[in-house]
């Protein structure tokens, strides 16, 4: 790309990328300017919605007219190209600055006037950022504020282009609404300027976590830390305003960025604007009551269903059994999605071992040999299987529906030969059926006969509400991985919201009891009080 001319713009060089693209300098032969072209990744260039998005940038941007904010001079395109023609601003981001220490508590004041002044502008006109974050804001050498990348900019009276459920914007600066996939506004751009704004002053961001699921919990459940545990000395009304910048509940919240400018200009002024209601407490860990009442459920629970009509079939003896290993399903999505394949992969594991002629290895045991370098045949000798089911899985998140692709093979570890192999892709909506589907077809594959009872528990679906599942799956993996308090506390926190959403979602609150279990019989937390959420 650099050293290439692309209609009449002359690229000289790379500045960055984004999940949308990528962005370099210019120069425009015509006009004699330097711009900064921001290109469509060829990847995506047959994705309408991600060409529909970033035509709407444009259209959005060019809207706007306002010293704070990056000019838009054209959208062009060409056989080869979608790209946005903006002005390019010299400068840092507002992120390097942060880090660097450059920025004091008079120049955070001085940036939050600027930011707020443009997003002013951008809400006069119905605009909506939805990714206000330090790295999307550039300070010139002469202090002025730019922000950058409306890529994700919508006007209110357009179409909605992402799908109800789904989030857009950056984890560590979204809002609560965002992180739970509602429709963002001005008041979430609000939220956003508030996390910049605590960075700015204190250089840590106030939402934290080792993880994206850890920083989104935090976001929806947990109040930051006061100013004063960075700040030796916050002036009068400054906590005020962060914590109504901070409101959970977004009617709460300030409802223009010209209000949060008045109340800055009180502060300064020596007048303490209006404090809103406080914080509600944070939750808190269930009664060790609550502990035995759900481990009296379960206990009755593995009773009735033990016994019960059509229950599951008596099981072979094990040296009968086909032995099969599940191995970890490869994620070929985004970092993030990881538990989602790993929860999958569980998921068809422990639907398969529902059958009595199958000897399915543990996941416990499967999951050592996830990245394993190993062949399939070492494996096969050190676990004692015959057959080994792979595959790989991909999340795709869409404005129309989210979809689910699975890649399946199993296979015959002895000489390496493939028996099966599947593309599967559904919505996610159909996620059950799926793991419903590879399972049978893997028995099927293996000439194992399976029993009426054995069919109805491989196409039982554990809730309907698969927002509640998706909680499931997060806090299962965070659980599996704490190494701390605090991340059983946000595993909980998560199963908790999962049984909030589907309170007959029996999975979920099988795993919180162990977790209490556990929590309680290794003295962990027995001091604090306890309440458990249905």
């Amino acid at each position: 790309m650099i050293g290439s001319k692309i209609l009449h713009y002359q690229v000289t060089e790379k500045l960055g990328e984004g999940g949308m693209g990528e962005v370099y300098l210019a120069e425009d032969t015509r006009l004699h300017r330097r711009v900064a072209l921001k290109f469509l990744n060829q990847t995506l260039r047959e994705d309408s919605d991600a060409h529909d998005r970033l035509v709407r940038e444009a259209r959005a941007a060019s809207q706007l007219s306002q010293a704070n904010i990056v000019a838009i001079h054209a959208i062009e395109e060409t056989d080869d190209h979608l790209f946005i023609v903006m002005e390019y601003v010299e400068g840092q981001s507002l992120r390097e600055l942060i880090k660097s220490g450059a920025v004091g508590q008079d120049r955070a004041l001085d940036f939050a006037g600027q930011i707020l002044a443009a997003l002013s502008a951008a809400h006069d006109k119905d605009i909506v950022h939805r990714d206000i974050k330090s790295d999307n804001i550039k300070v010139t050498d002469k202090g002025q504020v730019k922000v950058l990348d409306f890529g994700l900019a919508r006007s209110l009276g357009a179409a909605e282009v992402t799908r109800l459920g789904s989030s857009v914007g950056t984890p560590a600066y979204m809002s609560p609404e965002q992180v739970q996939g509602e429709t963002a506004d001005h008041r979430s751009d609000l939220f956003s300027f508030g996390v910049v704004f605590f960075e700015m002053l204190t250089g840590h961001r106030p939402f934290k976590g080792k993880h994206e699921s850890a920083i989104t919990y935090s976001i929806v459940n947990e109040d930051p830390e006061p100013l004063s545990a960075y700040l030796p000395d916050v002036p009068a009304g400054l906590q005020t305003i962060m914590n109504k910048l901070f409101a959970k509940n977004r009617e709460q919240r300030y409802q223009s960025a010209a209000d949060v400018l008045t109340d800055l200009d009180r502060m300064r002024a020596g007048s303490a604007p209006a404090a809103r209601p406080a914080f509600k407490g944070r939750r808190v860990l269930p009664t060790i009551a609550g502990v035995a009442v759900v481990a009296m459920i379960i206990v009755a629970a593995v009773f009735i269903f033990r016994d019960r009509p059509g229950g599951p079939a008596p099981t072979v003896e094990r040296s009968q059994r086909i032995k099969l290993v599940v191995l970890p399903f490869e994620n070929l999505g985004p970092t993030d999605h990881e538990y989602f394949a790993d929860g999958i992969t569980e998921e068809i594991t422990t639907r398969l071992a529902k059958l009595s002629n199958l000897g399915v290895i543990s996941r416990k045991s499967a999951m050592m040999y996830k990245d394993s370098e190993k062949s399939l045949k070492d494996i096969g000798a050190e676990l004692d299987v015959k057959y080994a089911l792979e595959g790989t899985i991909r999340w795709e998140r869409s404005a129309t529906a989210d979809r689910v692709r699975i890649n399946t093979q199993l296979i015959r570890v002895s000489d390496d030969t493939h028996l099966w192999a599947e593309r599967y892709e559904r919505v996610f909506e159909q996620i059950f059926e799926l793991e419903s589907e590879i399972a049978e077809n893997v028995a099927e594959a293996l000439n194992v006969t399976l029993l009426a009872p054995e069919l109805a528990a491989l196409q039982e679906e554990p809730t309907e509400n698969f927002e509640a599942y998706d909680f499931y799956l997060k806090g299962r993996d965070v659980y599996e991985r704490a190494d701390g308090v605090d991340d059983r506390r946000l595993a909980t926190g998560m199963l908790e919201k999962a049984v909030k959403l589907d309170s007959t979602f029996a999975l979920a609150h099988a795993l919180l009891a162990r977790i209490y279990t556990n929590d309680y019989f290794n003295n962990l937390n027995r001091e604090e009080p306890r309440s458990y959420s249905t």
